[in-house]
């Protein structure tokens, strides 16, 4: 069978790698737009928002996509403890405590640690991503009339291009910077009111801002002055701005992944928000499966509309 998957973001690339494991023919339409993927923080966080709320069947999702991730390139996902500092939310925190305490580490005065976090390197993931599918023979072409199935992988782009008309949907603008910050060893991600991630080398990612407007606009000196004030109650350390970014999150429902089908359109594999990491490996390949093998996928993944 010939699949062709648009777009390649984290949904294009996991969905084109499933496929290709299990022996379908796979052509990838590119169009070399950088959309969220490229530039997301890649944060794997078991624990979050302000109410303290478990990530979305972490536990179902996360052990396939982590061995995913490891198949590819071992070096792709660190894996780090998370300190989330207290926000005057301790109260919320001890009537939440049965919930999350699989995933504490530590508590203490200034907040709790939280294990089995980390991040993953999105933008070389696609590059590994690619230069595996080069490998196995998948082509990348500007459009494969021919194919059998298409799957529509878009992202934010494809939501706001309204292709599938009825799924509503709210997409999040998100700036974030890399910043230089001398003689500051953190070992750990932070969080509250935003996250900061080391990424080695004196360097660290910041942000992130959430805007439902403009998000057609880049980078931003709002969003500038937004995540300096996020990274300024972190530490108040001097640094340097290396690099300033903006990403737009597809959602549709809570952060949470959909596939959907339509007769006239063909499939539709979206909505991982900000917390795609986690959950598309394993969407992925249970929606090759679907499409190769007939294999029912998880019901929770169907948009009801």
């Amino acid at each position: 069978m010939t699949i062709e998957v648009v777009g390649f973001g984290l949904a294009g690339a996991c969905l084109a790698i499933q496929l290709t494991k299990l022996g379908a023919i796979v052509r990838v339409t590119d169009d070399g737009f950088l959309g969220s993927t490229a530039v997301a923080a890649g944060l794997v966080n078991p624990v979050t928002g302000k109410n303290f709320q478990p990530s979305w069947r972490l536990s179902d999702f996360w052990p396939e996509a982590q061995l995913f991730y490891q198949s590819l390139d071992e070096s792709l996902y660190h894996p780090m403890p998370i300190f989330r500092r207290w926000m005057d939310d301790r109260d919320k925190f001890q009537k939440k405590y049965d919930t999350v305490a699989p995933w504490i580490a530590e508590v203490s005065e200034e907040g709790v640690t939280w294990k089995e976090g980390g991040w993953l390197e999105t933008r070389r993931f696609l590059e590994v991503a690619r230069a595996w599918l080069l490998e196995q023979g998948v082509s990348f072409e500007p459009g494969c009339s021919d194919s059998e199935v298409q799957v529509r992988c878009g992202g934010s782009a494809a939501l706001r291009k309204r292709e599938f008309a009825k799924i509503d949907h709210r997409c999040a603008k998100g700036e974030i910077l890399t910043v230089t910050i001398p003689d500051w060893q953190e070992d750990y991600i932070l969080t509250g009111g935003g996250w900061l991630i080391p990424i080695g080398n004196e360097k660290y990612r910041v942000g992130a801002t959430y805007a439902w407007d403009g998000l057609d606009s880049g980078p931003t000196e709002e969003g500038r002055e937004w995540v300096e004030r996020i990274l300024r109650n972190f530490t108040k350390r001097d640094y340097e701005i290396c690099d300033h970014q903006a990403g737009v999150r597809p959602i549709i429902r809570k952060s949470q992944p959909v596939l959907h089908y339509e007769e006239e359109l063909g499939w539709l594999f979206n909505g991982l928000g900000s917390k795609g990491v986690i959950y598309a490996p394993r969407v992925a390949r249970q929606l090759a499966e679907h499409l190769l093998d007939g294999k029912a996928f998880d019901p929770d993944l169907r948009l009801s509309i």
